[in-house]
């Protein structure tokens, strides 16, 4: 368990897409550029492997080969987060121990994915995952739409308070949650709370969030981190006419004649987002998922035309 302070950045940390090839095996080159655009255009580090990263669709093998070229590509100039999807324990503790080997500079932990547990067996999932990796930050992933539960204020706090875990980011979409745990986790140094609710960053910000962790960051970064600068200046009207552009920037997720699950079609709205801005090579998910079709092409096409120009 790490005791330092201030172990996460605040700020904006872009969950990647992990681009692919035609044939569904990761793209490394387009990851690369990918990393070095948001990077160079203000993001406070990447997460590899979240939800936006299709991280349970990818095999083991290619987890890891998708963390380790990050890891390498960024080479030290920012934080590197690496998502752990689990179906259990055995299978969290036994990637932590690898992300860690490979200079992961924290780990991004949802509770299991295989079944809902309750309050006292969180803490215990936590605390063992947290045991393995002692000096690798854990960042706690509230993201009751994957895993069926809610980490709760009360043990976000209980683990915050001894160091189990540096962060929290919080994807349930649940502003008064946000609330209570800043309150419950207010007085602990360093702790840092981030949000990936994207409709409401500016709100999760005036309720004590530090930072945002948006999968729209993959596309939009240079105008996430300035909504993060006008909240940091408290410019809040700054900070929520931001806000109310990438609402409309976040219009790619809803396509009204989508390819299959929204899923598949949000995330491969941000890939044929970011191979329209010429980021990445292929708009390809994975092979599990409904690829791009021409309406989906065609609605990200329309979005981008609108949002672009001109942007605050």
């Amino acid at each position: 368990m790490s005791d330092s302070a201030e172990l996460i950045p605040d700020g904006v940390i872009p969950p990647l897409v992990t681009p692919m090839r035609p044939d569904s095996s990761p793209d490394f080159d387009s990851l690369s550029n990918l990393i070095d655009h948001v990077l160079d255009n203000g993001a406070s580090g990447i997460l590899v492997l979240g939800s936006t990263g299709e991280n349970g669709l990818l095999s083991h093998d290619e987890r890891i080969a998708v963390a380790t070229h990050a890891i390498s590509h960024v080479a030290g100039r920012a934080h590197v987060m690496v998502g752990i999807p689990a179906m259990g324990l055995l299978d969290a503790t036994t990637d932590a121990a690898i992300y860690a080997d490979l200079g992961a500079s924290s780990l991004l932990v949802p509770a299991p994915y295989g079944f809902a547990l309750v309050s006292g067996e969180l803490e215990r999932y936590f605390r063992t995952v947290a045991a393995v990796a002692p000096s690798t930050p854990i960042v706690a992933y509230n993201v009751p739409s994957r895993v069926g539960v809610t980490l709760d204020a009360a043990l976000v706090a209980s683990l915050a308070g001894d160091g189990t875990i540096a962060a929290l980011k919080d994807s349930s979409g649940d502003l008064e949650g946000h609330r209570m745990v800043s309150e419950r986790t207010r007085g602990i140094a360093g702790f840092r709370r981030l949000t990936g609710s994207e409709l409401c960053i500016d709100a999760a910000l005036l309720g004590g969030f530090h930072g945002a962790v948006p999968g729209l960051a993959n596309v939009f970064i240079e105008h996430h981190v300035t909504l993060l600068a006008h909240s940091q200046a408290g410019d809040w009207e700054g900070a929520s006419s931001v806000q109310r552009y990438l609402v409309d920037c976040a219009d790619l997720y809803f396509a009204p004649n989508r390819p299959g699950s929204f899923v598949a079609a949000a995330i491969g709205a941000l890939k044929e987002a970011l191979v329209q801005r010429g980021l990445i090579g292929h708009a390809t998910v994975s092979a599990s998922l409904s690829q791009v079709d021409e309406p989906l092409r065609a609605h990200v096409t329309s979005v981008l035309q609108r949002v672009l120009e001109p942007a605050p």
